[in-house]
Order: structure tokens, then sequence, then C-alpha cells
């Protein structure tokens, strides 16, 4: 899901992207008045935007008025330090209305509401999925066998590829990766993150109510498990809460 954040005072969009990305969401960039939402707008395509209500220029009532008006407006869902534009946000087909300061599981329900909006777009799956992977070794193609690789993982818009022995660089992009590998055998277990579902040895806890995925004790291979994507992957390997390892 891609949000823009839409705050004149810089401390307030900074605390709302941190907890948005706790809640494994995309995003697509910041505004700090209702002028340079529109301008992003331009360029930008996005889900859902995040935007407060006292601004100056164009507030955020009038800018969801304006886009309220356009033909797929995106979900809205303000957030204020006020209580009395509550009902003015629902006429205007806001989503929610969350009061600063946002506490991480009212944003989350604001999230689930978003996605139960949107329409259910079918994922694309190749008509036979990925089983190895050539990886540029030293001016030479190395090829990797999918059940080699335990994680991919993202770290500053690269992508690197953990087997139990080694890592390895690609040019491939997670999106490109989920929608090309089985989904039977890999989990997008986080942004920046996909995990072969057979490699997890444990689920642990990280605190706050998070887990972590241990793919190699020994080896100290381990990856984040969004919260967004924890009862996801409880469907495909059941767990309670109250039985996970400390």
């Amino acid at each position: 899901m891609n949000v823009l954040i839409v705050d004149d005072e810089r401390p307030a969009r900074e605390e709302l992207r941190w907890l948005l990305e706790q809640c494994d969401v995309q995003i697509a960039g910041e505004a700090a008045s209702g002028e340079e939402a529109l301008t992003v707008l331009k360029s930008t395509e996005v889900d859902a935007i995040f935007l407060d209500i006292n601004m100056p220029g164009i507030d955020g009532m009038r800018l969801a008025e304006l886009l309220d008006d356009t033909e797929s407006p995106p979900s809205l869902v303000f957030v204020t330090a006020y209580e009395r534009h509550a009902l003015d946000a629902f006429d205007v087909n806001a989503v929610d209305y969350l009061l600063k300061p946002v506490r991480l599981e009212k944003l989350e329900r604001a999230l689930e509401r978003i996605r139960a909006r949107r329409p259910a777009a079918p994922i694309a799956r190749p008509a036979k999925p990925l089983t190895r992977i050539s990886v540029d070794e030293r001016g030479s193609y190395k090829v990797v066998p999918v059940q080699d690789i335990v994680f991919f993982e993202s770290e500053d818009g690269v992508v690197v590829i953990q087997t139990r022995e080694k890592r390895y660089l690609t040019d491939f992009s997670l999106k490109f990766l989920e929608q090309n590998l089985n989904p039977d055998d890999f989990f997008r277990c986080h942004r920046s993150y996909i995990v072969r579902l057979d490699a997890i040895e444990s689920i642990a806890p990280w605190g706050a109510g998070t887990f972590k995925l241990i793919v190699d004790r020994e080896l100290d291979l381990e990856v984040p498990l969004a919260r967004a994507r924890a009862q996801e992957l409880k469907t495909l390997i059941p767990w309670s809460a109250n039985q996970v390892e400390d």
C-alpha cells in the first residue's frame, strides 16, 4: 500500500512515518500543505492519504473535498489533535479519524479498513515459478537453486540473496521475486524480506508484540516479521502467541 503523509509540522510527519513503517506500508511521499500534496499527487499514485486538518492555505478538509470530486480518490484518514472535525470528516468519505498522539493499534485498524475498501487485485503468477536464479560472480553467472536460498533481503534498494553458505547480490527486485517465486515455498514476511517457509526453524518474540523468524540459529540468521504479515503467516504456519519461545 502506497501512502502520502500530509501535515505542516515536520515532527508529526516523522512520527507518523515511523508508525506506518511498522505496519509494512510504503511511504510514497510527504507534503507540508494541501497545495504541496496536490503537486505530489500529479506525479505519484497513492492508495491512501493520512492528513492533518489545520494547515495554512488549503487545509486538510478542503483538500479532502477536492479529492472527493476526482474519479478515483485515494482513501483518506484524518490525523489531528482535535475531535471537533470528526463529523465533517465522514462527510467527505474519510475512512477513519485518528487523534494525536496516534496509537499503533488504532493506526493498524485504520489500515485494515483501507484494505477492506480496496478492490482485490489478483496477483499475476507465472505459469512456472522460478526454480533457480543466476547471479553475477566475478564476471560469470553462477546458478543458485531457489531451494538453497533461505531469504531475500533488500538493503538500500539492492536485493541480497542469502543462502546458508554465502550472500549474493541480484538485480531482481523483491516485487519481481514475490510475483515469480512459488507462493507455497516463499513468503513476503516484511517489506524488505522474502523468506523460504521451509527454512524457518522457529518464531521468536521480538518485543512490543512483534516476532522474528529464526532461519539458522547457529549462523545467527533471522528476519523480522511485520505486524501486518503475522496473521497471514499464521494461516501457513499456525502458532499460538502463548507458545512461542523466549
